[in-house]
């Protein structure tokens, strides 16, 4: 899984595009991302941020979770899979009393977004880019 840590969260690249985490995140926005840090992709061996499906995190006063997220194609096999991973992730953390997820598909999501560790982590399990 992904080795991000608190401080790398500031770090996390996604090239031109204007997803990730953007370094005005609260406190609990951070644990958000490290928490979604640690789900699966259902079908590579990386996390849904690493895969940068993540495209934004905010918490209402409320403990509201939204979670803007994107997939790699239209009609993946995993949506709901995926769906329920995040919401049970989610839903686990102090300070989250629900938990929204927004399909976005602007921009459209594109293998250029993927950092160099991903890419990297994806090469030595044998898939080309």
């Amino acid at each position: 899984m992904s080795k991000t840590s608190e401080t790398q969260i500031d770090e996390l690249g996604f090239g031109p595009f204007d997803i990730g985490p953007d370094g005005t995140e609260t406190e609990l926005e951070e644990a958000v991302w490290m928490n979604l840090d640690e789900i699966p992709d259902p079908h590579l061996p990386l996390s849904l941020v690493e895969m940068a499906m993540i495209y934004d995190v905010s918490v209402d006063r409320d403990g509201v979770a939204r979670v803007d997220l994107s997939f790699p194609c239209m009609g993946c096999p995993a949506y709901e899979f995926i769906h329920d991973d995040i919401r049970g992730c989610l839903r686990t953390m102090d300070g989250v009393t629900d938990v929204e997820i927004d399909v976005v598909w602007d921009p459209v999501w594109s293998k250029d977004m993927l950092d160099e560790h991903a890419r990297e982590e994806l090469r030595e399990s044998g898939i080309a880019l």
